[in-house]
């Protein structure tokens, strides 16, 4: 009986409590995001397929096991956080009640949770109105396979390891970090170290509780698969539920043997093993306690200058960091991630299947990333700032110590900048087990070139100022939110915004939160040509963070919790004239960067949205579509002669294509493709011809010959290509003509002849929007497709004349013929003779070698 009162009564707790229904609001907004911005890469799959209902399932489990630790972790320890177990545990309750009903309780609660995925997901699809042509009949045995197999005893397994944790630590914040630390960290390394070592990678599907694996192996389905193959209970999947449910039991029965109705007077097991120093208490001073005697008070002058405001700044960063530090979930987590790196160092460096050698350009595309990549492992760091961002904003409330820290004579400057310095302090230690990562691994390997200076540009410079902006938007989001549990869902989504803006509309760079055109390194132009765009790009949201800032100390919260009208009215008595000149600083900022940004990338450079060039792309299908069986001569010799400026970012192409008539048709029109960025201007053909159509937008141009080029016959057409760089653009700054690593690519710069398939729009669902028939990869057993030569596939003769500027050396693919230098500038001369014809891919570069 006592069994099922306290199921009752916690069920009615959890339920009363804000965070249970915030939970219940992301397991129901998070499937709607994921089926609207994540559409099966097949287009011929259904949207509300089983296999996407797997892929939904799947991710919005990931985020439940990151978000949701609270309903576990507070069922198990809220007595001792409340400090009521000196009660509840001298009740008459037996210890399998105890814990055994507050289990069930946060264990039912989850899977009504998990229950909340299937029935968004399904329902997304009528709140957005998507066309019924995309979608497949709804199939109820989908969604009872998918959550029986799936989500029910994930949703078992993880609240089992939730709740033990919590148990033994007597915590409820060891719940999220037992979520994090089994999970995305322990998992990868147990995985890919069982599957190293054995050679049976087989194994790596038995330790993956999440089902991430099954996500894998919906790419070896069929389409027809994908629309109608139901989740089954067999094999590896088997044993995965039926390992992983004997382990969360086992977890759950050590909690239980474990687990007393007896105060803590022991120290977790981390303390227990580390060494302390015994130093003198405090009680030990000795006092004169003698009556009537003195007590001699120095006199006090208080001082609230900037002095006293760093001070308390330092003081507060530095009782962070160490709230942060002691915990050791962040560093064990890191440290972990770091371990797997280096354990698995090859494996991270293969490129499509192939080794590579730890050089510092390899090395730093695994030890950084932006913060809108999801295919990295480095993903965890950016929820552990969310996480840590939380505690801090909420450490002294939870510990119901706010009435007195809130009236201490501190500014809500020291609080807010001494939070966001102490987890700045831990982001580094972070950033410091990666540099330690990057040393390794070459040293590992046998390589010795470390470059550490690289290194500490790119981890404490690059990506550094890019957890710096997400750590002070976390604190800011979590202090205007002012709900811890709904602070961590508000910055999860808007984490997920930043990783998939795009399907959200929005696309421009100067309305996406920390964003930038990114940057790359090489050994021979270093961070070079990206560091300009990419410092004009931080510098404009380091202002907004700055702004950020002054909002955040603005509503920074003390004591009571008042309503939003009190807040801004305490806002307004906080204006004071340093904090309305760092708003002005701010907005300066904002309108100096961003109107340099916004004159790069929209005035001297054309930017385009995603809509447009899905439009572009399916109008220059609609009208030269049907073009695309037309005999068109083939390219059979290329003559080319390219003046390089790279200080100037320019280039100058003349160039001669010889084209051959090999179709057995005469033809009487001459197609031409030109290329998009650069421009193309004095054609000639060496015969006579009429233009009859230069689309300058599409880059299609028809010209019909006067005298139709017969069957075997020939003809010479020349141009030039003209190239100009001015500022950067949207994307950064094209590395087509830099100062150091210029180069040519013929299908970026050349035209090309007859129509261009590879313009063609793929997906079919926006071809369907556009009128557009389906578009599919051409049969394995249709000859007469795979054996057509297609445009840029021809074998080509080749020769060229390219010039560079002085200390500069050229080099290209061909026989260097000559080298000369005329006018201060070096010339190579470069062929492919006629016996040893190549396919059309030229690569010419210009490069200062050392």
């Amino acid at each position: 009986m006592k069994f099922w009162t306290i199921i009752r009564f916690e069920l009615a707790y959890q339920l009363r409590q804000g965070a249970t229904w915030i939970y219940l609001g992301l397991a129901l907004l998070f499937p709607l995001f994921f089926s609207a911005i994540g559409n099966p890469s097949d287009s011929s799959v259904f949207l509300n397929a089983p296999s996407f209902l797997i892929f939904v399932t799947v991710f919005t489990s990931v985020l439940w096991l990151l978000t949701a630790g609270a309903i576990a972790g507070h069922a198990a320890a809220r007595d001792v956080h409340t400090r009521m177990h000196a009660l509840t545990y001298t009740a008459p309750v037996h210890k399998a009640a105890y814990l055994g009903g507050r289990f069930a309780a946060a264990f039912l609660l989850n899977a009504l949770l998990h229950l909340a995925i299937p029935l968004s997901f399904y329902a997304s699809f009528t709140l957005r109105s998507v066309d019924p042509a995309l979608l497949g009949p709804f199939r109820p045995e989908a969604v009872l396979t998918t959550y029986g197999y799936l989500s029910l005893p994930l949703a078992f397994i993880g609240t089992a390891w939730q709740f033990s944790a919590a148990v033994l630590e007597r915590n409820a914040i060891v719940a999220y970090i037992a979520s994090i630390l089994l999970f995305p960290v322990a998992f990868p390394i147990m995985g890919t170290l069982a599957g190293k070592l054995s050679g049976n990678w087989e194994l790596v599907k038995l330790i993956d509780p999440l089902g991430i694996t099954l996500i894998g192996g919906l790419d070896t389905w069929t389409s027809y698969e994908k629309n109608n193959r139901l989740l089954e209970l067999e094999g590896s999947f088997l044993w995965n539920r039926l390992i992983w449910l004997s382990l969360a039991v086992g977890a759950l029965a050590v909690a239980y043997l474990r687990f007393q109705f007896v105060h803590a007077v022991s120290s977790p097991w981390w303390s227990r093993i580390r060494f302390r120093k015994n130093g003198p208490s405090p009680l030990a001073v000795p006092v004169n306690t003698r009556e009537g005697a003195a007590l001699l008070v120095p006199p006090l002058t208080p001082s609230f200058g900037l002095a006293t405001g760093l001070r308390q700044t330092a003081a507060i960063a530095g009782s962070s960091f160490r709230m942060i530090a002691k915990s050791r979930g962040g560093l064990l987590i890191v440290g972990l991630l770091t371990a797997q790196m280096i354990l698995f160092a090859v494996e991270y460096l293969e490129f499509r299947g192939g080794p590579q050698y730890p050089t510092v350009m390899n090395l730093l595309g695994m030890l950084t990333a932006p913060l809108r990549d999801s295919q990295t492992p480095l993903l965890i760091i950016p929820v552990l700032i969310v996480f840590y961002a939380g505690e801090l904003v909420w450490r002294e409330r939870d510990w119901g110590m706010h009435s007195l820290s809130d009236t201490a004579p501190v500014s809500e400057w020291s609080l807010l900048l001494g939070k966001f310095c102490g987890l700045a302090g831990i982001v580094l230690v972070w950033l410091g087990f990666l540099l330690l990562a990057g040393l390794l691994i070459p040293l590992s390997m046998g390589y010795q070139q470390l470059q550490p200076g690289v290194l500490l540009q790119a981890l404490f410079g690059f990506q550094l100022v890019e957890y710096l902006l997400f750590a002070l938007l976390a604190l800011v989001v979590h202090v205007l939110v002012n709900q811890k549990y709904l602070g961590h869902g508000a910055m999860l989504l808007i984490y997920l915004v930043l990783v998939f803006p795009a399907k959200i509309g929005l696309e421009h760079k100067l309305l996406i939160y920390a964003s930038d055109p990114g940057w790359s390194y090489t050994d021979m132009r270093g961070f070079d040509p990206h560091l300009g765009p990419w410092l004009w790009f931080k510098g404009y949201w380091l202002a907004w963070a700055l702004l950020l800032a002054v909002g955040g100390r603005l509503l920074w919260m003390r004591s009571a919790t008042p309503s939003l009208r009190m807040r801004l009215q305490l806002a307004r008595q906080r204006l004071s004239r340093f904090t309305l000149a760092v708003a002005a600083v701010a907005l300066g900022g904002i309108g100096l960067t961003g109107g340099y940004i916004y004159y790069n990338t929209n005035v001297l450079n054309a930017y385009t949205t995603a809509a447009e060039r899905t439009e572009r792309n399916a109008r220059y299908e609609l009208q030269y579509g049907r073009y695309k069986h037309l005999p068109q001569p083939l390219l059979r010799a290329v003559s080319l002669q390219l003046d390089l400026h790279p200080s100037q970012r320019k280039a100058d192409v003349q160039a001669t294509y010889l084209l051959v008539n090999e179709s057995g048709q005469a033809i009487d029109t001459l197609h031409l493709a030109t290329a998009e960025g650069v421009i193309t201007s004095d054609l000639h053909l060496d015969r006579p011809f009429t233009p009859l159509l230069e689309d300058r937008v599409l880059g299609h141009n028809l010209y019909r010959l006067e005298r139709p080029l017969q069957p075997g016959d020939s003809l010479r057409l020349s141009f030039r290509v003209q190239y100009q760089a001015q500022g950067f653009s949207h994307s950064g700054i094209r590395a087509s003509v830099i100062q150091n690593g210029s180069y040519l690519i013929n299908y970026e710069w050349l035209p090309g002849i007859g129509y261009q398939p590879q313009r063609e729009l793929r997906d079919n669902g926006q071809r369907q929007q556009y009128g557009l028939g389906p578009w599919s990869m051409p049969s394995l057993y249709d000859s007469t497709r795979t054996w057509q030569i297609m445009p840029g596939q021809e074998l080509i003769d080749f020769e060229a004349v390219v010039s560079t500027e002085e200390g500069q050396l050229a080099v290209g693919p061909g026989q260097l013929l000559r080298h000369w230098t005329e006018g201060g500038r070096p010339l190579l001369s470069l062929c492919y003779q006629r016996a040893h014809p190549q396919y059309l891919l030229l690569f010419l570069r210009s490069l200062c070698y050392p």
